[in-house]
């Protein structure tokens, strides 16, 4: 355990310096990954002008995910406890910061205006004071998969624009795909951007891509961050909120279990937790020198549990493809079976890799790859967080 931490940031990394939940009712989490895949279901739907993503155990609605601005997710619920929020609550009022989504951080490019954080930075789904990005498209492309094309053009801090002037705007792929365990897979194909700071391109960017998960912190919904489980599905390695969740480790995911899991101590049999699981693989990269590290992060704050798996990536190349792949997977409560399934998930999951500007890519990522570079001079979205009507 790391040693103890002060809390209240104002937002997800402040990197500035670096809801009552019962159990699901009659539901027993299954013995065995095979089991449990076979009890879940899923649904993509609008209610209005949204939509939702819901699973189903046994024919009984679960854990719900709505898609929002730039492709993001502003909320996920808790169905069976009166559709409960399980993310942190907003900091001023904002649906741009405690959602989940991708954080795109330029973290050695600062600017000259005096503001918080003076470093670029761009969020998927928007910008401090609430702004959204462009959302282009939403598309089922099958039963199980929805895409959501955006392109983020804006920076997190509205101060910085004219310092930052002449960089590429960021657009993306977020892939959803519902998977019959009750996972959600998110899937970001980006393409990194050429960053201009006063008037000059920038050699050498030190890029981190943090997929931004803020869970809701309370003592009736999670209080602790268990990032291994023992195979009794008891929490072997685990931290406490407000105590000593890391800062920041900085933790190349190599050595770790591939997974993190918010759970209320105490309580982590018999109430819901969420596993955010993650590839172990170091990275792999493709036609560019960068160094490519694939890094787990954490931390917490008054309201909030911070997971925070992501990319470093130092001397990106502006027009490099990179591919990052998390699942979300809630449960009911933690056993045996649990395990088994998370660690067959991150043996499963798709490894980070980047690819350089000259690499040819060919099959399906390649036609991805075309479609982001198209909309490099794009003026196509709607800044928007319902989504609804961009569902085709």
């Amino acid at each position: 355990m790391s040693d103890k931490r002060s809390t209240g940031p104002s937002r997800r990394a402040v990197l500035a310096s670096a809801a009552a939940l019962p159990l699901i009712v009659a539901v027993a989490t299954p013995a065995t990954a095979a089991a449990k895949a076979k009890g879940w279901s899923w649904k993509l739907f609008k209610d209005g002008t949204d939509v939702w993503q819901r699973n189903y155990w046994n024919g009984g609605e679960q854990f719900d995910f709505r898609l929002g601005g730039g492709g993001c997710v502003p909320q996920m619920r808790h169905c069976p406890s009166g559709y409960r929020a399980l993310l942190s609550p907003t900091y001023e009022g904002e649906e741009t910061d405690r959602v989940m989504q991708a954080v795109l951080w330029g973290l050695n490019v600062e600017a000259a205006t005096n503001v918080l954080d003076r470093r670029w930075n761009v969020n998927q789904a928007g910008t401090r004071p609430g702004a959204y990005q462009r959302t282009v498209r939403v598309e089922r492309t099958n039963s199980t998969t929805t895409d959501v094309w955006t392109i983020a053009d804006r920076q997190w801090y509205a101060e910085l624009v004219a310092d930052f002037a002449g960089s590429d705007a960021v657009p993306q792929l977020t892939r959803y795909t519902r998977l019959a365990g009750g996972a959600l897979e998110i899937r970001r194909v980006i393409r990194l951007p050429k960053v201009v700071n006063a008037g000059t391109t920038v050699a050498d960017v030190e890029f981190y891509l943090e997929n931004w998960l803020p869970f809701l912190r309370s003592t009736d919904t999670f209080t602790a961050l268990a990032m291994r489980l023992d195979a009794n599905g008891d929490p072997s390695e685990w931290y406490r909120a407000g105590e000593n969740i890391p800062y920041y480790p900085w933790t190349p995911t190599g050595g770790t279990s591939g997974y993190a899991m918010v759970f209320k101590e105490g309580a982590h049999r018999t109430t819901p937790n969420v596993a955010v699981v993650f590839s172990k693989n170091p990275g792999t990269k493709y036609a560019t020198s960068a160094v490519f590290e694939n890094v787990r992060n954490s931390m917490d704050w008054d309201t909030g549990i911070g997971v925070l798996p992501g990319a470093h990536i130092t001397g990106g190349e502006a027009g490099s493809i990179l591919d990052y792949t998390i699942r979300i997977a809630p449960n009911g409560g933690t056993t045996a079976g649990l395990v088994t399934d998370l660690n067959a998930q991150v043996a499963a999951i798709r490894p980070p890799a980047l690819y350089g500007p000259t690499h040819a890519l060919s099959g399906e990522l390649g036609a991805i790859a075309r479609r982001l570079r198209g909309y490099l001079t794009s003026a196509e979205g709607t800044r928007t967080n319902h989504l609804a009507a961009l569902l085709t």
